[in-house]
C-alpha cells in the first residue's frame, strides 16, 4: 500500500511539472515526448539495477504481441495527453482524464478475474464518480478535437494498465518500464525530430530531470503496487493523486473555482479508500 500511496504523491507532482513544462514553457509537445521520455530511460535504467527479474516465458508469442500492443498504447496516450496538457488548463485536463480510474476498474472486473472484489469496486467507482463530479462544468464537455483525443486516451491508459499488470509476471518493473520508455523514446525521435536547440534553456532541463523524476517514480512504484495489490486495490489508492493535482493548482497555477465542489470530493475520495482498505 505505500508504494501506491507514494505513486500518487509523484504523479502529482509529475502532473503539475507537465503542466509547467507544455504550458508555462511553452515546450511543444514534439519537442517534450522525445526529450522527456529519453530522460526516463536514463533514470529507470539505473533503477533496473537495483531490482532486475526477466522470464525466459516473456519471449512467447502471445507475450511479445502484448508487449508490442503496451508500448503502441502507451505511445498513443502520451501524445494525445502532452496535446491536451500543451493547450488546456490543468483542472479541464483533469476533468476529463479523471475518467480513467473508472474505466480501468471496469476492465479489471472484466479481463482480470483476481480482481473482481465487489467492495473496492464500488468504493472505486464513486471515488471516480465524486471526482468526475468535482470538474464537471458544462463546457468542459464540448466535442473538440482535443476533448476527444483526452476521451481516446482514457481508455488506452486503463487498457495499457490491463496488459502491464499480465506481464509484470515475466518482468521486474523497472525492467517493463525501461523497455517502454527506451522504445518509445526511438519511436518519438524518429516521429518528430526533434530540435536539441530546446535543451540549450537550463529552466527546460531542470524541468526536463523533475519530471523525469517524477514519472519515473509514479511508473516503477505504480508497477509493483499492481503487482503486490492488484490492479484494482492500486487504482483506487492512485485517486489521491489528483486531489494533490488540485491543491497544487490552486497554489501554482491559480486555477481555484471549484474549492468547494474539490473539498467535498476530497472527503468522499478519501472515506471511499479507507472503505476499500478495511472491506478487502
Amino acid at each position: 500500500m505505500f508504494t501506491a500511496i507514494l505513486a500518487a504523491i509523484f504523479g502529482a507532482g509529475g502532473d503539475v511539472t507537465n503542466k509547467h513544462l507544455l504550458g508555462r514553457l511553452k515546450l511543444p509537445h514534439k519537442e517534450y515526448l522525445p526529450f522527456i521520455f529519453a530522460f526516463l530511460s536514463i533514470v529507470s535504467l539505473l533503477v533496473v539495477r537495483i531490482n532486475f527479474f526477466f522470464s525466459p516465458q516473456a519471449l512467447s508469442f502471445w507475450n511479445i504481441i502484448l508487449l508490442i500492443v503496451m508500448i503502441a498504447t502507451a505511445a498513443t496516450w502520451n501524445v494525445m495527453t502532452a496535446k491536451s496538457l500543451e493547450t488546456e488548463p490543468l483542472h479541464e485536463y483533469e476533468s476529463i482524464i479523471l475518467m480513467s480510474p473508472l474505466v480501468t476498474v471496469v476492465l479489471a472486473a472484466i479481463f482480470l478475474p483476481a480482481e473482481r472484489n465487489f467492495s473496492v469496486f464500488i468504493a472505486a467507482v464513486i471515488a471516480s464518480g465524486a471526482l468526475m463530479f468535482a470538474r464537471y462544468r458544462h463546457e468542459h464537455f464540448e466535442v473538440t478535437k482535443t476533448a476527444r483525443q483526452t476521451f481516446f486516451a482514457v481508455v488506452l491508459i486503463a487498457i495499457e494498465s490491463v496488459i502491464i499488470t499480465h506481464l509484470l509476471h515475466y518482468y521486474s518493473p523497472a525492467l517493463l518500464y525501461f523497455i517502454r520508455c527506451t522504445v518509445i523514446t526511438v519511436v518519438f525521435f524518429i516521429k518528430f525530430k526533434p530540435d536539441f536547440r530546446a535543451l540549450q534553456a537550463k529552466p527546460i532541463v531542470k524541468g526536463l530531470a523533475l519530471d523525469s523524476l517524477f514519472g519515473t517514480g509514479v511508473m516503477v512504484l505504480k508497477y509493483y503496487a499492481f503487482r503486490s495489490l492488484g490492479l484494482m486495490e492500486t487504482t483506487i489508492i492512485l485517486l489521491l493523486s489528483p486531489l494533490l493535482t488540485y491543491a497544487a493548482s490552486y497554489y501554482y497555477f491559480g486555477e481555484r473555482r471549484l474549492f468547494r465542489r474539490d473539498l467535498i470530493c476530497a472527503v468522499v475520495v478519501m472515506g471511499c479508500i479507507i472503505y476499500a482498505l478495511v472491506a478487502k
